[in-house]
């Protein structure tokens, strides 16, 4: 799964990244969490950022406490859970980060782990958005990340992935397509510039902290019997 996220690239790389017509004026974030806000970039709107929260909320949810059970969307059968079947033919976005973190279970606790791309450079999830709309008439923007099996590096850490859509990639998942093969041919495990993990402090255990120790590493590390 991806549970947290950090986006903390300047605001001229991350334009130039993902093509926007408007220089971003975001806040460096080094712990993005569920149910929280964050900018993604939307098959309805493709060259600019919009504001949403992570964790979907389908439009025909009755609660929107729905969202902490869809912060993350599986690959398989994407395509038939009624939670994100039409978002897919409809309602694509991509979610910029510039890493994840995952906790490895190994040892007496789990060990947070930040994954990034070796050059350090910003990159994007696949992702699917709604927007859906309170009894009182407030419309709430969000979306969910989309996951896949590991490639080899990820494997030794976990048993999933979210999905990193490269150059090419991103196009084709903005486009204005249906093609559901062609779709689901996309949501792979990475397999282009290689991945970094480094342990890091426990202080990122918490969504209360967002702030730049959650991604320095870890001055004790934890030791594991072969």
């Amino acid at each position: 799964m991806c549970g947290r996220y950090t986006l903390k690239t300047d605001a001229r790389a991350l334009q130039a990244e993902l093509d926007l017509d408007e220089l971003p004026v975001l806040q460096p974030r080094y712990n993005l969490a569920p149910t929280q806000a964050a900018p993604i970039v939307t098959n309805a709107a493709p060259r600019a950022l919009t504001i949403a929260q992570w964790g979907l909320i389908p439009h025909w949810a009755k609660d929107p406490s729905v969202a902490h059970k869809l912060i993350n969307a599986r690959a398989d059968g994407l395509d038939s859970k009624p939670a994100f079947k039409e978002a897919l033919t409809r309602r694509r976005c991509l979610v910029p980060a510039d890493g994840f973190y995952e906790w490895k279970h190994a040892g007496r606790s789990p060990t947070p782990m930040y994954v990034t791309l070796q050059s350090g450079r910003p990159f994007t999830f696949a992702g699917l958005w709604e927007t859906w709309r309170a009894p009182h008439g407030l419309e709430v923007t969000s979306f969910t990340i989309i996951t896949t099996t590991p490639n080899p590096m990820m494997a030794a850490i976990h048993d999933r992935m979210p999905v990193v859509l490269d150059r090419p990639g991103r196009q084709q998942w903005l486009a204005a397509t249906t093609d559901v093969s062609a779709l689901l041919g996309l949501l792979v495990p990475w397999q282009h510039e290689p991945l970094r993990a480094i342990e890091v402090s426990p202080h990122v255990n918490s969504v209360a902290v967002d702030d730049p120790r959650c991604v320095e590493p870890a001055t004790q590390v934890q030791l594991t019997l072969l």
